[in-house]
């Protein structure tokens, strides 16, 4: 799967180059632009976790998918500042539909208040289904804490909006379907 460079290597770095990503957002400029500023990096041929949270963190190198969104949210709402235009939230949070990194952040636990609301349920479950084999196919690097995991063992962004749409809590503690996620939503009650 291929992944910004910018979101390669280790925290401190990562850190760094969100920082300028993040107020170059608050301006507009378009995320997937910035993102693939510096190129894509396979993630077949560099080592490291795809880190799905901001408490795991440290010097390794990594892959940090919720970055940028989750400072970048933290940025854009925090309460001493004027919140941004709608548009350039909606602009963001439409920008991550296009990608499979893209989506990744949106999945990242951490980054929640960008799929919370009812009304990108659908968009959201539309992309993480269509991206889902490109993810699966990553096998055991997800990181969340303890130890690298396959993405559907993490506390997602996918298991709310299906729990929300009606999933029940067994099913989705229960061992995925060799089809994936989109074998779930016969027990929805709006169905994708």
């Amino acid at each position: 799967m291929l992944i910004p460079a910018i979101q390669y290597g280790p925290w401190s770095d990562v850190r760094l180059r969100m920082t300028k990503v993040v107020t170059q957002l608050k301006r507009g400029a378009p995320l997937n632009e910035l993102m693939t500023r510096d190129g894509l990096v396979d993630t077949d041929d560099h080592p490291g976790n795809i880190v799905m949270a901001r408490r795991a963190l440290g010097p390794v190198v990594n892959f940090h998918v919720f970055a940028p969104l989750r400072p970048a949210r933290e940025a854009m709402f925090d309460i001493r500042v004027e919140p941004p235009p709608k548009h350039i939230d909606d602009g963001i949070f439409e920008a991550s539909l296009e990608t499979p990194w893209g989506v990744l952040g949106l999945l990242s636990h951490d980054n929640g208040p960008w799929v919370w609301p009812a009304e990108r349920h659908q968009a959201f479950l539309a992309a993480a289904l269509r991206f889902w084999e490109q993810f699966d196919a990553v096998g055991a690097r997800y990181y969340f804490t303890g130890r690298p995991e396959t993405l559907w063992t993490m506390p997602t962004n996918l298991r709310f909006v299906l729990a929300r749409m009606g999933v029940a809590t067994e099913t989705l503690n229960a061992p995925l379907p060799p089809e994936g996620p989109r074998a779930l939503l016969p027990h929805a009650w709006a169905q994708a």
